[in-house]
Formats: C-alpha cells, structure tokens, sequence
C-alpha cells in the first residue's frame, strides 16, 4: 500500500508518457532522457500537496516548458508490463531507478 498523491496518472512506455486515457504527454527532452528507456512504468506525475491544478497545467501544456518541468516529480508505484509478482515489481523498479537517481524521477513505496 502507498499513500494516494494528487496528481496526474501517467504511464511510460520507454519512449513516451501518457494518460490513462492514452493522450500524450510534452516533458522537455531533458526530462524524458530522467526515464528509464527499458522499462515501462506507471505513476503519477506532481508538484506538492494541495497543488491539482497547478500540476495539471503544466502537465497538460504542449509547449514543454522547462522552467515549468523543473517543478514536476513522476512518483512510480507500478511497471505493469512486467510479467511477475507485485513485489517482484517493485524491487525491479526500485533497482532500475537506483541507477540513476534524480529528483525528478521517485519510486513511491
């Protein structure tokens, strides 16, 4: 169990961040190359408590700007693709993002 963010689901696939709903995402290229390129993750993406909206327009602008970006942390709590136990998951999410850790990119236990 982990505590519920209020943020903006995202799903990564390596390549390209979506919406539950399969809409894509615009983070700056600086950003995305924070991702891991060989594993898909789901989480959400958030700035702080209490912050929805603001979240949600800078999440949602297609003009991917960077000032705005730097605001925004991706906690992961899933890699669904992955075909094995949940807990096996997370220790493969959690080894995966260990190697190149950033402020931007958090495992969310």
């Amino acid at each position: 169990m982990s505590e519920k963010l209020d943020g903006v689901r995202c799903f990564w696939n390596g390549r390209n961040m979506y919406t539950r709903n399969g809409n894509l995402f615009y983070p700056p290229d600086w950003w995305k190359d924070l991702l891991p390129k060989v594993l898909a993750l789901d989480g959400e993406l958030w700035t702080e408590r209490d912050d929805f909206q603001k979240t949600v327009s800078i999440v949602r602008n297609q003009k991917k700007i960077d000032e705005e970006w730097k605001k925004i942390t991706y906690m992961v709590y899933d890699s669904p693709n992955l075909k094995v136990k949940f807990s096996e998951r997370l220790d493969i999410i959690e080894k995966t993002l260990g190697q190149n850790p950033s402020k931007h990119i958090i495992f969310h236990k």
